[in-house]
């Protein structure tokens, strides 16, 4: 990625950059799942009878627009929670924080490894709201996703963050 400053209509080098300490929103994105067959699967389920979402969260809402994949961490276990909103998968250790920010309750139905979901696909956030949007995130495990806080799940944008091109 290069970084650009819109002012001046110049590339920067990393080292122009400076950061002001901010406290930024947050935001919780629903991907819905685009094989629910193959999500039942990774959580030794039959089936699913309700949509099912993988949910991140990120402090940067205007990278959502260029998300290209989700990062999960193989080592951490997720849920699969029933809620009324449908059914979400977060990690097992957020779920009880997750719910309550998402002002929801909700029921673990399943849980399994990160390293389990990996290769699946769910829908852009805005797949239903523009056909430039109509494509799939896949699942990448990734060691820097973490359950401190969130969801246990980050989006990707290769276009915003290191992490995320490398």
């Amino acid at each position: 990625p290069v970084y650009w400053c819109f002012d001046c209509g110049s590339s920067l080098a990393e080292f122009e950059i400076e950061y002001q300490d901010k406290k930024s929103q947050t935001l919780d994105v629903a991907f819905k799942a685009h094989n629910p067959a193959q999500l039942a699967a990774a959580f030794g389920l039959p089936a699913l009878t309700k949509d099912a979402f993988a949910v991140i969260w990120t402090t940067t809402a205007w990278t959502i627009p260029a998300n290209q994949a989700l990062n999960l961490n193989p080592e951490i276990v997720y849920a699969l929670v029933d809620t009324p909103r449908g059914r979400l998968i977060l990690a097992e250790v957020l779920v009880e924080k997750a719910l309550a920010r998402f002002q929801l309750e909700g029921q673990v139905l399943a849980t399994t490894a990160g390293k389990n979901l990996g290769g699946l696909e769910f829908r852009h956030p805005l797949y239903d709201v523009d056909a430039g949007y109509r494509r799939l995130s896949p699942v990448y495990l990734a060691d820097y996703a973490t359950a401190e806080d969130g969801t246990g799940i980050v989006h990707s944008s290769p276009a915003y963050g290191l992490d995320d091109f490398n």
